[in-house]
């Protein structure tokens, strides 16, 4: 009685050892999909701007996956990231051109951050790319 009992967990150990090693065999490998490729040509990360100046926004952003859109943001650090400009597209594709400008309209010597959100999929989900500048008053 004891040898069947014995031949019979050695059965099962084997059977089970068997089962899952099989399931890692299955499991199909993850792809995971490149980042979301972002090229600002301007403004550049240090530039400085002056009272009336316009400072121009233009990037491009590229991926190998659909993109639904993006949005370009510039907040004064100094003043508790304070909104200054914002743009919001809803657009599908692969590709984006972004050509946009800010007026400098700042009261008082200001680092900048210029945000720009690229839109992965409905839900809202993004990538962002980020440089700073500074701003003067006069």
């Amino acid at each position: 009685m004891k040898t069947n009992k014995l031949t019979l967990i050695a059965i099962l150990l084997a059977f089970t050892s068997s089962f899952t090693s099989c399931k890692d065999d299955d499991t199909e490998p993850v792809i995971e999909t490149p980042p979301v490729q972002f090229d600002i040509s301007s403004p550049t990360t240090g530039s400085m701007y002056h009272l009336n100046d316009t400072v121009f926004i233009k990037a491009k952003i590229s991926h190998t996956e659909e993109l639904h859109g993006y949005e370009v943001s510039i907040v004064n650090i100094s003043q508790n990231d304070t909104l200054v400009f914002n743009k919001h597209a809803h657009l599908d594709g692969t590709d984006f051109q972004i050509d946009e400008y800010w007026i400098n309209n700042v009261s008082g010597h200001s680092n900048m951050k210029l945000i720009i959100d690229a839109i992965t999929d409905h839900s809202g989900a993004k990538e962002s790319s980020e440089l700073s500048f500074h701003c003067h008053p006069m």
